[in-house]
């Protein structure tokens, strides 16, 4: 946004064209017929100077975590840039700092109140309101508002990243419509008009955050869960067949991860022990190879099969190793007895 108009506490701040003109419309041209032109001139600098100090809340800590903090002071208000912060703790203070300040000003003000002239008490009295309206403006959970950061870092404490995301532009949409219509209806048509632009912008980040791949993903692991579910709840209700479907159903979705894949053949290895598919079983059950459980269903399996051969390469595979050992007996006497009936070569 070009080079800063200048430094302040070492924090380079940039200011626009329109802020000014903002300051006019909100403040200035509402003020003048009361206030007069220089009254209407130093409300419109005072409300700078709270935004700007609303700002310097942000970058003055952001400086402080060592987050290279950048002030610009735009159109309604303002923004601080600055690195990444470290954790949502540091993002929680960050954010919290800017309309803390104002709630500061605005205490300090009223505390001066009474050693000043009645025209600058009066002038004073509008900076004390100034920033309780700001802090409080800025508090509402409306993103990009800090009460709507606010509220997404709170989400992100107890939801995954898309979710947090979701709910955060849903509230905000909510939010910022009720009140856009109460400010309307209260004639404060520019703070209305502002929210108003705030649900639209929370309608398209919300439109991008369904379209993003991360969303994609979850939406296919919630399918993946309803499609398991399914198929416990199948074979705790005795349909193995019907379990058997939903789980290849569910193993043929995408973005599968290993966990939920190990879920799934064994969910399969159980399905088709009881439908007595035994050489199915095996073959998913190798497909979870550190299962106890897993290692169970080969050795019924192969036993109900009374293939000699293929139990004497589960003996001497990993998965053996998880059985208990009076298990691993009756699969070798199992072995042994076919060894004394096979015929001898002549």
């Amino acid at each position: 946004m070009g080079r800063p108009n200048f430094v302040l506490f070492g924090i380079p701040v940039t200011v626009s064209f329109w802020h000014f003109l903002w300051m006019l419309l909100l403040l200035g041209w509402p003020a003048s017929r009361n206030l007069g032109g220089t009254g209407a001139l130093l409300l419109m600098l005072l409300g700078s100077f709270s935004v700007l100090a609303h700002e310097l809340g942000h970058g003055l800590l952001s400086k402080f975590y060592r987050l290279d903090p950048e002030i610009y002071l735009v159109s309604l208000g303002g923004f601080t840039r600055h690195a990444p912060a470290r954790g949502l703790g540091q993002q929680f203070a960050i954010v919290a700092a800017g309309p803390a300040v104002n709630f500061l000003l605005a205490v300090l003000g009223y505390l001066v109140l009474d050693f000043l002239p009645d025209r600058a008490a009066h002038l004073g009295l509008m900076f004390v309101w100034l920033n309780v309206v700001w802090g409080i403006y800025n508090l509402l959970p409306v993103w990009p508002l800090d009460g709507g950061q606010l509220m997404r870092i709170g989400f992100l404490r107890f939801l995954l990243p898309v979710r947090a995301e979701r709910w955060t532009h849903m509230a905000s949409m909510v939010v910022g419509g009720v009140m856009a219509a109460v400010l309307l209806n209260m004639g404060q048509t520019f703070a209305a008009l502002f929210l108003g632009m705030s649900v639209f912008q929370n309608w398209q980040m919300l439109q991008a955050v369904e379209d993003s791949g991360p969303a994609k993903v979850h939406k296919k692991h919630g399918r993946v869960r309803e499609l398991v579910e399914q198929a416990r709840a199948a074979y705790a209700e005795g349909d193995f067949a019907a379990a058997q479907r939903l789980g290849h159903l569910a193993r043929n979705e995408p973005y599968l991860s290993p966990a939920e894949l190990d879920h799934i053949w064994q969910l399969l290895a159980l399905s088709a022990a009881r439908l007595s598919s035994y050489d199915e079983a095996c073959r998913f059950a190798e497909r979870v190879p550190r299962s106890p459980e897993m290692a169970q269903v080969q050795a019924h399996c192969l036993q109900a099969l009374g293939d000699a051969a293929r139990i004497r390469r589960f003996l001497t595979s990993p998965a053996a190793l998880l059985l208990p050992g009076e298990r691993i007996e009756q699969l070798q006497d199992l072995v042994r007895l076919q060894d004394l009936g096979r015929p001898q070569a002549s």
